[in-house]
């Protein structure tokens, strides 16, 4: 064999090898690829509640894929994602907003003309951006930020559809959970917080009472005489008169309060105060707002206020027992008043 095509040998040789080489490492990093996204599909399904989804959807998950970061485009906004930015909790990085979606994931770098797709953070290199559908419905764009190169035209976008399809199926469920959530903490009939939810928020009432030194105040509210109104008029002139006391008392309340329809006609109140005077000036107030709804003999309504304020040592269900006595006592002693528990 000739020395010449003993060369050309070698370098086919060494071509291949070369070729194999990187088929491997290509293989290898395909198989890496597959168990980072196998992770982040489990722990996506076991994301509740919904905020601790988007938060991983924008700071855990971009990381375990190796990418610069990602946002979240909700659109059309969905009324429980809305609510978190309304109580501040709407992670950055998750946008409220009406785009039009691609028909399809599109693959590239940033054009001139397009939305701003990363406010938070610095324009990417490349951008892949994941339409969301789920149950028939558009939910947004997931837009993922790479370095330059990572995201091309020609790229393939199975591994891409895949992970769409689960950011899609988790955040849908997610929502939906939140949904039901709400439904389960909402009293149907007047809007508000039942006695599920406040017993739920009491805990968290109690502790932050506690770190900023203030006083917190337990106030349970009983329509006087209602059963009288269900016995003369019906069960609907009833609830409508409870919507309207709900309204008066949700008029009445500040930002920070618990308003809660506690069971029957009773209504609870749990709300940060200073002092004792400031706790039975807003239970009177409380007690105001009920005498400008009317009852269905156009009869100005009245309502008995059971008090009570934290005692250092006390836990939330005392308080709420404390403020239940002082109800009873304000019923015992006439109604339309409000007694202080001891």
């Amino acid at each position: 064999m000739a020395a010449s095509e003993d060369d050309d040998l070698h370098a086919e040789v060494r071509h291949l090898r070369a070729r194999l080489e990187e088929l491997l490492e290509r293989a290898h990093a395909n198989e890496a690829t597959q168990r980072r996204l196998q992770t982040v599909e489990l722990d996506m399904l076991r994301r509740y509640p919904l905020v601790d989804l988007l938060r991983a959807l924008i700071l855990d998950y971009p990381e375990q894929l190796g990418l610069q970061g990602a946002a979240l485009h909700v659109c059309p906004p969905q009324p429980e994602v809305s609510a978190l930015g309304v109580s501040g909790d709407l992670p950055s990085g998750v946008y409220l907003a009406e785009v039009v979606p691609p028909e399809d994931i599109h693959l590239g770098t940033l054009e001139a003309e397009s939305p701003d797709w990363f406010p938070h953070q610095a324009s990417p290199g490349s951008l892949a951006l994941l339409p969301l559908h789920a149950g028939g419905q558009y939910l947004g764009i997931y837009a993922l930020a790479g370095e330059a190169g990572r995201f091309q035209p020609n790229q393939g976008t199975a591994f891409l559809q895949r992970l769409a399809a689960m950011v899609a199926t988790s955040l849908d469920n997610a929502i939906n959970h939140a949904r039901l959530e709400e439904m389960a903490l909402s009293d149907p009939l007047t809007g508000l917080d039942n006695r599920r939810s406040l017993e739920r928020r009491l805990g968290e009432a109690v502790a932050r009472s506690r770190r900023q030194a203030r006083d917190l105040a337990c106030l349970l509210l009983d329509i006087d005489y209602f059963k009288a109104i269900n016995d003369r008029h019906g069960h609907p002139a009833g609830d409508r008169v409870l919507v309207e006391v709900a309204e008066a008392l949700a008029s009445a309340v500040r930002g920070g309060d618990a308003l809660a329809r506690y069971g029957g006609e009773e209504f609870a109140v749990l709300m940060e105060v200073e002092g004792a005077e400031a706790a039975e000036a807003a239970a009177e107030r409380m007690r105001m707002a009920v005498s400008t709804v009317t009852s269905p003999d156009g009869d100005a309504l009245t309502a008995s206020v059971g008090l009570a304020l934290l005692d250092p040592a006390e836990e939330g269900e005392a308080l709420v027992e404390r403020a239940d006595a002082a109800l009873y006592q304000a019923k015992a002693a006439g109604r339309d008043r409000v007694e202080a528990a001891d």
